[in-house]
């Protein structure tokens, strides 16, 4: 997760208002129901029939959270600073928290989730909310997650997967300036079904450089919600209905390699697990679920995308569309 401190307050964004003053926001394949807007949510998508209750809470998650939970993940900086962390109790659910971003309570079903913003601003905390509670969620709701953009092309979602910092979203920016639509930003959810692949829109909000602002159209880019040094979070146009996923293209981006990106076919299956969103969830179910969407995704075009450290997002666009039109 990219880690945000903007400075910025963001405005809100529209949502659906549901009976008893509750307002529904459908991200991630959840129906999302608060009783205060979320701006980092974005536009609702359509309702998918997974309802999670989410609750403001003032004060600290830990003051109640069982001492002898597990920290099951502990990310951090390449300075050794701590970023979030993951703990899991059989009883309490999970915890996730920040020391920039507050801290999430899930209950063990992920049908409940508690939000402590501990004093953060809005964006920071909302931030870790799309960035990791939410898919997290959806992974206790049945639903896979892979650490992915994606844009819609004429055939359906294509997802771009890579580690963080690597222009997954760059690309996505890329690509929708040359007529793709924008579907999600880092995370993307997938559902398994008798068809195929189901992918469901993310947030109709992006992080991006500072320098890809300037690239998008006034169509794809409404709003400037904060922004810092390191990132804007812009409020994009964006898909928002589940579509057929048509194809993965793995960006690989190595020291010394080529400047014009060479597409080669992927048959280790351990690519596609390396991308999921986590494993800290590892029950039986969500095991077979992931397999299962090993197996469907290995009917789609998947690809490797190998390109040189020095190689612009102007020539990937430029061989990802020709990937494209080429029949994907």
């Amino acid at each position: 997760m990219r880690s945000p401190s903007a400075t910025n307050e963001p405005r809100s964004a529209g949502a659906e208002g549901d009976a008893g003053g509750q307002i529904r926001t459908t991200v991630f394949g959840l129906d999302v129901l608060s009783r205060a807007p979320l701006t980092l949510l974005g536009e609702s998508a359509r309702r998918a029939g997974r309802p999670l209750e989410l609750e403001i809470v003032d004060g600290s998650a830990l003051s109640e959270w069982p001492v002898s939970a597990e920290l099951v993940s502990d990310e951090r900086a390449s300075d050794g600073r701590p970023i979030f962390s993951i703990e899991a109790h059989p009883d309490a659910g999970y915890l996730i928290s920040g020391p920039e971003y507050g801290s999430h309570r899930l209950t063990r079903d992920g049908q409940s989730l508690s939000c402590f913003p501990e004093s953060r601003p809005e964006d920071c905390w909302q931030r870790l909310l799309v960035a990791q509670a939410l898919p997290f969620a959806a992974l206790l709701a049945g639903l896979e997650a892979l650490h992915a953009s994606a844009v819609v092309h004429e055939r359906g979602v294509i997802a771009l997967i890579g580690p963080s910092g690597i222009g997954k979203t760059s690309l996505a920016v890329e690509l929708c300036r040359r007529g793709s639509r924008f579907f999600a930003d880092d995370v993307l959810a997938l559902e398994a079904t008798d068809k195929g692949l189901t992918a469901h829109p993310g947030t109709a909000v992006a992080s991006i450089e500072p320098r890809a602002v300037g690239h998008l159209e006034p169509a794809h880019a409404e709003d400037v919600l904060a922004s810092n040094s390191r990132e804007r979070l812009v409020r994009i146009d964006s898909v928002r209905d589940p579509l057929p996923l048509a194809g993965m293209l793995f960006l690989d981006r190595r020291l010394g390699g080529p400047d014009v990106p060479v597409f080669e076919e992927v048959t280790d299956v351990r690519m596609l697990l390396a991308a999921t969103f986590n494993l800290v969830l590892r029950t039986p179910t969500r095991l077979r679920g992931l397999l299962d969407v090993c197996a469907l995704a290995a009917r789609l075009p998947v690809r490797r995308v190998v390109l040189g450290d020095e190689t612009s997002v102007a020539q990937l666009g430029d061989a990802v569309e020709r990937w494209l039109l080429e029949g994907a």
